[in-house]
């Protein structure tokens, strides 16, 4: 693991699946915004047109960021070494990868675990924060803040996505803003 990343806590704060209600909600402003349609042909405008008339129908209800090297666990574990290619540029320039399900988690003591539920195959199985682990312990934060998949209203999630979570599970906003697990 890059030698900046094992001080990464002190340096970067790492981010979670919380996400304030106003921030959900502009989610998808890109496909809401009309101005930025000019110049491009009419298939792009279409295109563009359909994902509008998707967004509004299916508004987001949570989201789920990518696993990264740094990422942290629980239990004190950290994703010290990761399979994907897939990089991300932070902030500070520091360059990290994304985890996967199969990618080891580190604990002080040594021991190890892997990462055994992802976003599923459609997704390269790439690992979440939500992510549950081989030891029975949980992915709870990620050093990159951009790269997220965005759970929306009346849409399944595929089948292997997370797939030791129950619906259930998914956390939600409610509206004062604050995130709650459902019970």
């Amino acid at each position: 693991m890059n030698k900046a990343l094992e001080m990464h806590s002190s340096l970067d704060a790492p981010y979670t699946n919380e996400i304030s209600l106003e921030s959900l909600r502009h989610l998808d402003d890109l496909y809401l915004e009309q101005g930025h349609l000019e110049g491009y042909g009419e298939e792009v405008a279409a295109f563009v047109n359909r994902q509008k008339t998707f967004v509004q129908a299916h508004p987001p209800i949570a989201i789920y960021r990518v696993a990264t090297e740094g990422s942290q666990t629980r239990y004190g574990g950290t994703i010290q070494q990761v399979s994907s290619s897939l990089t991300f540029t932070l902030d500070n320039g520091w360059k990290v990868c994304a985890a996967q399900k199969g990618d080891q988690v580190v604990y002080a003591d040594g021991s190890t675990a892997r990462i055994i539920t992802g976003a599923g195959e459609a997704n390269s199985n790439i690992a979440l924060v939500g992510s549950r682990l081989s030891n029975g312990d949980e992915i709870i934060n990620t050093l990159q803040k951009r790269f997220l998949i965005i759970v929306r209203e009346g849409v399944p999630m595929a089948e292997d996505f997370l797939p030791a979570l129950k619906r259930a599970d998914v956390h939600r906003l409610h509206s004062n803003g604050m995130k709650q697990d459902i019970q």
